[in-house]
C-alpha cells in the first residue's frame, strides 16, 4: 500500500469509527499528516466516538500543547509513555536518567471499533505518506478484522494502563490558548492539503478494496506483544516475548527464510542462526536499505560487518536503491527523491508470515518493547513472496562478492545493469559515519 493509500485508509476508518479508536504509536511530528489524522479525530470525538491515543515521548516532536488540546475533548484521552522531564533539555534527560530514557515503547497499532485494525511500521508524521516529503518511506500495512483483532486491543490496554503511560494533561502549558492550537491544527492541514485528502480518499486502491476487487486472505492469525515489563528488565531473553517467538519459528524453518527490515544488525548470534539456516539448505533472504538509503547511516555500521560472513555462507543479500525511484522513471527527474525502506515482514517457508513492529536489531530484539502478529496460511505467504519477489527485481541491488572477496552491488532491470564496487550513492559522510559506528562497540545499542 501506497503512503497516500495508507493515510486514506486511516482517515477512513476514522471516518466509518462508530463506537471506539485506539491508536498506539512511536512517534507523532507537528506536520501536515498528523494535523489531518488529529482534526479527524476530534471530528470523530464530536460525533460520539471516543478516542485512545498512546504515544511514546522520545521522539514525538508534536508540541505538547498540540498533544494536551487533543487531550482537552471530552472524548478523547492521550497518554505519553514513559515520558522525559520537561524540566531540562533532552539530552539531560539521557545522561540523568539513561536507563530508563533508552527504554522505548515502539509498538504501532491502529484499532476501530474493536473489530478492524491496521498494523504495520507506520508512524504519524508526513514522509510515511507521502506527503511533502523528499523521502519516500515505503512501507507494509496489513488490515485486520477478526477475532486477533480483541487480542490486539488487549496488547494496547496493558500498555494503557501501565504507571508509564501518563496522562498527557500533566504536561498542559497554561500559557498557550486552545484556540490558538486549534487554529495552527487547521491552517496547517488546509495548506495544500485539501488535494493530499482528496487523493488519499479516492486512491484507486481504496476502491479496489471496497468493491471487493482486492479479496480479502483468510488466516490464523496470532498476536504476540512484549509487556511494559520489558522495559524496565534487563535485556536478554525471557522479558523480550516477541523476538523469542520469532527466533524460535526462525530456528525451524526448512524450506525458505525472507526478512524485510529497514535496519537489519543481527549481531554475532543472528549471523550464526542465518549461516546455520543456509547450511542446512534452508534459502536464506535478507533485504534491508543500502547505505544511501537508510535514514540512520551510524544503525548500518552494525550490518556491514556481517554482510562478507552471511555471503560466504550462501546468505542472499539485497540492499534498497536510493535513487530508484527516479531511475525507473516514478518521480521526475532531478526530483532527488530518495527512497527509504521502512517494511517489517518475515515470510518463514511458505506458510508463516510476521507483520508488526520489530526491526531485527539489538534495539527492537532487546531494548524496546515491540508487537507482531503471526499468520499462519499458504495464500498470505505466498503472496507476500510473490510481491517482494517483483519488488527486488525493481527496487534493490543483489550484493555478491568478487574472486578476490571484495563486494559487488548489482542492479539490473529494463535491460540495464549497474555494478558498483562501494556502498552505491553513498556521500562521504555517510560512509564515515557508518564505518566510524562498526568500529565503536556500540551494537547492541544499535
Amino acid at each position: 500500500m501506497a503512503g497516500n493509500d495508507a493515510l486514506g485508509a486511516r482517515l477512513s476508518l476514522i471516518a466509518a469509527a462508530e463506537r471506539q479508536i485506539d491508536i498506539q504509536t512511536f512517534l507523532i511530528k507537528p506536520d501536515r499528516a498528523a494535523a489531518l489524522i488529529s482534526l479527524a479525530l476530534i471530528e470523530a470525538a464530536d460525533r460520539g466516538v471516543n478516542v485512545r491515543l498512546l504515544v511514546d515521548d522520545v521522539f514525538t516532536t508534536a508540541s505538547d500543547a498540540q498533544i494536551a488540546y487533543l487531550a482537552a475533548h471530552p472524548r478523547i484521552s492521550v497518554r505519553l509513555f514513559n515520558p522525559l522531564s520537561r524540566q531540562s533539555p533532552k539530552a539531560m534527560n539521557y545522561l540523568l536518567d539513561f536507563g530508563r530514557v533508552n527504554r522505548r515503547m515502539h509498538n504501532k497499532a491502529f484499532i476501530v471499533d474493536r473489530g478492524v485494525a491496521v498494523i504495520g511500521g507506520r508512524n504519524i508524521a508526513d514522509e510515511y505518506y507521502q506527503v511533502d516529503t523528499t523521502t519516500e518511506f515505503a512501507d507494509f500495512d496489513l488490515f485486520m478484522a477478526g477475532p486477533a483483532v480483541t487480542d490486539l486491543t488487549r496488547a494496547f490496554e496493558t500498555f494503557w494502563n501501565d504507571r508509564w503511560s501518563v496522562p498527557a494533561g500533566a504536561f498542559w502549558p497554561e500559557e498557550v490558548d486552545p484556540g490558538e492550537v486549534r487554529a495552527a491544527l487547521e491552517v496547517r492541514a488546509q495548506a495544500g492539503a485539501a488535494g493530499i485528502y482528496r487523493h488519499a480518499m479516492s486512491s484507486t486502491y481504496l476502491q479496489e478494496l471496497r468493491s471487493g476487487a482486492v479479496p480479502a486472505t483468510w488466516g490464523r492469525a496470532r498476536v504476540v506483544s512484549d509487556l511494559p515489563q520489558k522495559l524496565r528488565l534487563p535485556p536478554g531473553p525471557g522479558a523480550r516475548r516477541v523476538a523469542d517467538a520469532l527466533i524460535q519459528r526462525l530456528s525451524a524453518a526448512q524450506t525458505q527464510v525472507t526478512v524485510v527490515s529497514p535496519y537489519f544488525v543481527p549481531r554475532a548470534w543472528g549471523a550464526d542462526l542465518f549461516t546455520e539456516l543456509a547450511q542446512r539448505g534452508v534459502r536464506v533472504r535478507i533485504v534491508t536499505n543500502s547505505l544511501a538509503a537508510n535514514n540512520h547511516a551510524y544503525v548500518h555500521g552494525g550490518y556491514m560487518r556481517h554482510r562478507k560472513t552471511l555471503l560466504e555462507a550462501g546468505v542472499e543479500l539485497y540492499e534498497v536503491r536510493a535513487d530508484v525511484l527516479e531511475q525507473l522513471g516514478e518521480t521526475a527527474p532531478g526530483s532527488g527523491t530518495q527512497l527509504t525502506m521502512h517494511t517489517k515482514l518475515i515470510i518463514i517457508d511458505d506458510d508463516t508470515s510476521f507483520v508488526g513492529s520489530l526491526n531485527f536489531d539489538p534495539r527492537s530484539i532487546n531494548l524496546n518493547s515491540e508487537m507482531g502478529v503471526f499468520i499462519e496460511g499458504r495464500p498470505a505467504a505466498r503472496g507476500f513472496l510473490s510481491a517482494i519477489e517483483e519488488d527486488l527485481k525493481r527496487y534493490a541491488f543483489r550484493l555478491s562478492q568478487s574472486e578476490a572477496g571484495e563486494l559487488r552491488w548489482t542492479w539490473s532491470y529494463g535491460g540495464r545493469t549497474e555494478i558498483y564496487s562501494a556502498d552505491p550513492g553513498a556521500s562521504v559522510l555517510r560512509k564515515a559515519t557508518a564505518g566510524i559506528s562498526a568500529l565503536l562497540p556500540i551494537e547492541g545499542q544499535l
